[in-house]
């Protein structure tokens, strides 16, 4: 039993650096040749809604993704706060649900272990004006926007802009010794020890917590900063290197 994954690599355009990391992930041989491959969020920098145009520009990534389902390996898509509203744009690719995608948390029995999947923002429990901007973002009227309104041009020029200022702010008080412990604080809470292995990602922290004797809380960061990917092979958690 092998489970590939990763989270946080934000993606902005084709073939730039993260875009080549993505690539080594999805065609690294540990991971073509693992049973679940698992995207936790934020694998794109800003992607939403069904615009065919991201089918096109990211049709490289789109392709490894679909080589590794034709190769009977479950893959998992969690949107998180920038990849978000993607079900339609994904049901154009894989119509009949060959990849799997979800906005909440999806819980696994796998080979006698719980797991429990997910872009892991929930954690972020005791930041409020986070958690009121995500419910805002996944609403049903930004939905219907997202879907039915919004041009990719105007979605693209707002979000890359709004994705420049929140990096611009985020960096003047970034803790990252601050940020591990409220993540794990929170995964605490919101989990309450009763899966064996929480993955998750969405902090840029990479971390390994053991929350007690049969639960592990683990993040594998920051992808383009780790330049690493989280590996669980028979219950055993390693974080090979993407070269």
């Amino acid at each position: 039993m092998k489970i590939a994954a990763i989270s946080d690599v934000h993606v902005k355009t084709p073939h730039d650096d993260a875009d080549h990391l993505l690539c080594q992930f999805l065609t690294n041989p540990i991971v073509m040749s693992s049973d679940y491959i698992v995207l936790l969020g934020d694998i794109f920098d800003l992607m939403c809604g069904p615009h065919a145009e991201y089918l096109s520009i990211f049709g490289h990534i789109f392709d490894h993704i679909d080589q590794l389902i034709k190769n009977g390996k479950r893959v998992f898509f969690f949107e998180g706060n920038h990849d978000v509203h993607l079900e339609k744009l994904f049901k154009q690719r894989w119509p009949n649900n060959e990849l799997i995608i979800s906005q909440k948390p999806v819980i696994e029995t796998i080979a006698g272990k719980t797991y429990y999947f997910s872009h892991g923002d929930e954690h972020e429990v005791n930041n409020l004006s986070y958690q009121r901007y995500k419910a805002l973002i996944l609403s049903a009227p930004l939905k219907f926007v997202a879907n039915h309104i919004m041009p990719y041009s105007i979605l693209n020029y707002v979000g890359n802009r709004a994705s420049k200022i929140s990096r611009k702010r985020g960096s003047k008080s970034y803790n990252e010794d601050l940020i591990k412990q409220n993540f794990r604080d929170g995964v605490l809470q919101t989990t309450l020890g009763k899966y064996n292995f929480v993955l998750g990602g969405h902090s840029h922290v990479k971390d390994s917590f053991l929350m007690s004797e049969e639960s592990v809380y683990i993040n594998n960061g920051y992808a383009q900063k780790s330049k690493t990917f989280l590996l669980i092979e028979n219950h055993q958690v390693s974080f090979p290197e993407l070269i």
